[in-house]
């Protein structure tokens, strides 16, 4: 299977929130918050890497931090500006080349962003720009699906959004030789226009443990810690989604 991206983060902008409504974005800051006392961390300025339409950057700014995000979907990031007016700065950047205009105490990529990255050098490239935008010291916290997920059909989803104006159908096919899993997304919409069906496919890949490590060495980032999600456990063979902490060395 040569699984490839189509129309990936584009329609789907327009009901994402409506989509996204049953998650609890307070909880997972209030995880992230916790990794970072636990590592002695108290940001400032912090970046929202692969944003969305910037449900955990607003979450971030109601807390009291000062917050940019940056995104590669244009069509996210229009639904991000209209909510935040003006309060958050956003850019349109890819994560493997990512050149902002300032430097962070801390930044946050969250939702499995990183599983987008198809390629062990683009993950690299990532904790790379990472690197480059935080100040010496400075922390990056992510999460990513583990491959037990992805190969057991965690994409295997449909049901209703915020209202039952919206109803999605996802299929997934999970190939163990490049372990990327394909998820195609249908997306009904009613509409005062009558109903649009948007159509897209999504692909993550699946890393280990030790390549996930290994590429935040290669960026230039120290691992400090990898946790089974909400929890400061190790991960275990049974983990679904993973949380990493790491830094920018201080020197």
């Amino acid at each position: 299977m040569a699984a490839e991206p189509i129309n990936q983060f584009r329609d789907v902008a327009r009901v994402y929130d409506s989509l996204m409504a049953p998650v609890p974005y307070r909880h997972w800051v209030d995880y992230v918050e916790r990794l970072w006392e636990r590592f002695g961390v108290r940001p400032r300025r912090v970046l929202d890497l692969a944003c969305g339409t910037g449900n955990v950057a607003s979450e971030l700014l109601r807390r009291g931090y000062e917050v940019d995000g940056v995104d590669a979907s244009e069509a996210m990031l229009r639904q991000a500006r209209r909510k935040a007016r003006g309060r958050i700065g956003f850019y349109h950047q890819d994560a493997r080349h990512l050149d902002l205009p300032r430097c962070y105490d801390a930044c946050v990529c969250l939702f499995d962003s990183l599983n987008y990255l198809l390629e062990w050098d683009d993950l690299v490239q990532a904790c790379a720009g990472v690197r480059r935008h935080l100040e010496p010291g400075g922390t990056f916290v992510f999460d990513m699906n583990a491959i037990r997920a992805l190969a057991d059909g965690m994409f295997n989803q449909q049901g209703f959004g915020r209202d039952r104006r919206l109803y999605y159908l996802w299929r997934s096919q999970w190939d163990p030789a490049t372990r990327r899993c394909q998820i195609d997304m249908q997306f009904h919409h009613q509409t005062r226009r009558g109903t649009q069906v948007y159509y897209e496919r999504h692909v993550q890949r699946g890393y280990t443990l030790t390549e996930i490590l290994t590429a935040l060495s290669a960026g230039g980032l120290e691992g400090l810690a990898a946790f089974e999600a909400f929890t400061f456990d190790p991960p275990t063979a049974r983990t679904d989604r993973y949380y990493f902490v790491a830094r920018r060395p201080a020197g």
